[in-house]
């Protein structure tokens, strides 16, 4: 991520609640996949994985849309 994307993420997460909201529940499940990945079924981990890529999704087309404007 360039330096321009950190501080558009920066200034996002300050202002935009929908972005922030994402961002926290993206973070929450990266956290919980990491610490008990191994020990939750292939099944749970590969839906918390599918549902961490749909936030990251989200997140990129608000960062793209404030970008542009």
């Amino acid at each position: 991520m360039s330096k321009d994307e950190t501080v558009l993420v920066q200034e996002l997460l300050a202002k935009n609640n929908e972005f922030r909201a994402l961002h926290e529940e993206h973070q929450s499940l990266k956290q919980q996949i990491g610490e008990t990945g191994r020990t939750m079924d292939q099944f749970t981990v590969e839906r918390l994985k599918k549902r961490k890529l749909q936030l990251k999704d989200q997140m990129a087309v608000i960062l793209a849309a404030s970008s542009k404007g």
